[in-house]
C-alpha cells in the first residue's frame, strides 16, 4: 500500500515538472497581429510603406525569442473603421510566402493585437463636410464611436482577450477641427472593458513630424510608440 502511494507521489511530481517546463517553454509566446491604418501598417512620413511601431514590437519579441507569428498585412494607408469591420465580417484574404490566411483564423490564434484606427475616418468626415462647427465635429465623434463599438464587438467575437489600442499624436497640423477631433478620438479610446489604451501624446513631439504636409511621424517617433507598448506588455 505504501509502495503504491510512493508511485503516485512520483507520477504527481513528475507530470508537475512537465507543467512547470512547458509553461516556462510555451506562456510567453505570441502571435502577434498589428491592425489598423497607415499608423499600424508603419507609413512613414513621405508617405512610403516603413518600419512602423508593430515592428520595433515584432523585433523585441524575437529578441527574446517570445515570437510565433507576426503580421501586418490586415492594415492599410487608408483603412476607416467600417472598413476593417467589413474586412473581418467577409473573412478577408491574403497570402504570405505562398501561404493563404484568412483574417478570422487569425484573430483566432493571435494572442496579442495592437490596433490604430479612426484617424481617417476623422479626417474624411471634416472634408466632406461643408461649414465645420464645433456641433458637426461633435456629431462626427459620436458615429465614429458608434463603429468603433461595433467594431471592437466584431474584433472580441474571434479574440476575447486584450486589445491594446495606440492613441495618436498632436499632429502638427493648422486645420484645428483635426486637431480637436484627434484629441477628442483619443478620449473614445479611454476606459473601455477589454482595452489596453496606449496614449503617445506625451512621448511625440513635432520634431518626430519630418513633412510639415504629412500625418505619419518618422522612424524614430514610430520607435517611441513601440517602446511604451512594451513597458505596458511587460507590466501586463
Amino acid at each position: 500500500m505504501i509502495r503504491k502511494h510512493y508511485k503516485l507521489i512520483i507520477f504527481l511530481l513528475v507530470i508537475f515538472v512537465i507543467f512547470l517546463i512547458y509553461k516556462e517553454n510555451h506562456n510567453h509566446y505570441f502571435n502577434y497581429t498589428s491592425l489598423g491604418d497607415g499608423y499600424a501598417l508603419g507609413i512613414n512620413s513621405y508617405s512610403e510603406i516603413d518600419y512602423g511601431y508593430s515592428d520595433y514590437i515584432k523585433d523585441e519579441l524575437l529578441t527574446d525569442k517570445r515570437l510565433k507569428l507576426y503580421t501586418k498585412d490586415f492594415s492599410k494607408k487608408d483603412q476607416s473603421i467600417e472598413h476593417l469591420y467589413e474586412s473581418i465580417t467577409t473573412n478577408e484574404k491574403i497570402t504570405i510566402d505562398s501561404m493563404e490566411i484568412n483574417l478570422k483564423q487569425t484573430l483566432r490564434e493571435s494572442n496579442l493585437i495592437t490596433m490604430t484606427i479612426g484617424l481617417n475616418d476623422l479626417i474624411y468626415h471634416i472634408a466632406i463636410t461643408p461649414e465645420m462647427s464645433e456641433y458637426h465635429l461633435n456629431k462626427i465623434i459620436e458615429e465614429i464611436n458608434n463603429n468603433l463599438n461595433k467594431l471592437i464587438k466584431e474584433i472580441k467575437k474571434y479574440y476575447p482577450k486584450t486589445i491594446y489600442i495606440i492613441g495618436y499624436p498632436d499632429i502638427p497640423i493648422e486645420n484645428i477641427y483635426i486637431k480637436e477631433g484627434i484629441n477628442k478620438l483619443n478620449e473614445l479610446y479611454q476606459n473601455r472593458k477589454g482595452i489596453v489604451y496606449i496614449s503617445t501624446t506625451d512621448i511625440i513631439s513635432d520634431s518626430d513630424f519630418l513633412n510639415p504636409n504629412n500625418i505619419y511621424p518618422s522612424k524614430e517617433g514610430y520607435k517611441k510608440i513601440a517602446d511604451k507598448v512594451l513597458q505596458k506588455l511587460d507590466k501586463n
